[in-house]
């Protein structure tokens, strides 16, 4: 495992990567980008006429990405957020790119289990 501290102290903790799947890494730098609130890093990465983007809670202490499959134009990420003053949230985002080739995602779906 790998882990990315962000500006707001957020440990995204990830799967090593073999290299050979190079929208892994972007999903986890655009899962970054979320967490920070960086708005000019994720507008360059989602086509946002199509994409509206969840709100994140406040307190996120640690995102934990069990696993992300790439294949094509489509992806899936599955992940724990623990929270500093609450429950341990479960979730998984399907994405879809514009195309194999391209690396702007274009639509994305999050579903979120909450009892853990």
């Amino acid at each position: 495992m790998e882990t990315i501290i962000t500006g707001k102290g957020v440990h995204i903790i990830f799967p090593e990567d073999c290299g050979n799947a190079p929208k892994k890494r972007l999903l986890i730098d655009a899962l970054a980008a979320f967490i920070e609130g960086d708005h000019a890093e994720l507008e360059e990465r989602l086509d946002t006429d199509k994409v509206r983007l969840p709100s994140l809670p406040e307190g996120v202490k640690e995102v934990k990405v069990h696993r992300v499959i790439t294949h094509g134009k489509e992806a899936g990420v599955h992940l724990t957020i623990d929270f500093a003053d609450r429950k341990q949230v479960e979730a998984g985002a399907f994405l879809s790119f514009r195309s194999a080739a391209n690396n702007i995602i274009s639509e994305l779906d999050v579903l979120v289990y909450k009892d853990r």
